[in-house]
């Protein structure tokens, strides 16, 4: 059985001075309803990769989790890029963490491709967690790597498509907007939504659209001068 995460998170995000300032007032009814397990289907709750000097990614999973009255499935990093001689120490030590934990671990963006395999054994046991678990939340970063000035970043091809494969099981999108000013950390909550495309799209304008809307959602909630091509 995996370690209950959001116990720890609760936690460490006690640690934080200042406290958090979190924005949750686009939840007003369905927080309740999530606290009750009575949301009815599953959740895709997708977030900002917020990068800056003095703030890790790991805080807005700490601080999201803490958050949310139920468990996130996180889909996370299997290691650091150009990290020096740290790069391969990560690689060894979050996959075990994300196992523990209960998490998915996949490689970083951009696609390497002597990480093919990983990437696609990676997406093989989200789709599987989601299919297997009855109303399942599963929270992930689409843009999967650091944009310098924290800024969003469009998605590399193939997210969009991996994003409506899970949300045929998590059909309401949960946007989340993170960022870090006057030393304090803050989380804006959008409404959920349900991703809808029209028909008759090619594969590649599927994979665009879909990511495009849920990246559009996300800048919404952010500082205009983090939006980046989404303004």
């Amino acid at each position: 059985m995996p370690i209950p995460f959001r116990p720890i998170a609760r936690m460490l995000t006690r640690t934080l001075h200042p406290a958090p300032r979190v924005d949750v007032s686009a939840l007003s009814e369905f927080l309740p309803r999530l606290q009750q397990g009575d949301a009815g289907q599953g959740v895709l709750l997708t977030v900002n990769h917020y990068y800056a000097a003095d703030f890790r990614a790991w805080w807005f999973v700490l601080a999201i989790s803490a958050v949310l009255p139920v468990e996130v499935h996180w889909v996370v990093t299997s290691g650091w890029t150009n990290s020096g001689w740290l790069t391969p120490f990560t690689h060894w030590l979050f996959p075990r963490g994300a196992r523990l934990l209960g998490f998915t671990s996949m490689p970083a963006m951009p696609p390497n491709p002597v990480e093919v395999e990983a990437r696609a054994e990676a997406v093989r046991r989200v789709l599987s967690y989601v299919r297997s678990t009855p109303c399942p939340v599963v929270g992930m970063a689409p843009e999967g790597r650091d944009i310098p000035g924290g800024v969003l970043g469009s998605l590399p091809s193939g997210v969009g498509r991996f994003l409506l494969l899970l949300s045929r099981d998590c059909p309401l999108v949960l946007p989340v907007g993170v960022w870090k000013q006057d030393g304090r950390i803050n989380l804006r909550f959008g409404a959920p939504y349900h991703l809808e495309l029209p028909g008759g799209l090619s594969a590649s304008a599927r994979d665009h659209l879909a990511g495009d809307i849920i990246m559009r959602r996300i800048a919404v909630l952010l500082p205009v001068h983090l939006r980046g091509e989404y303004r």
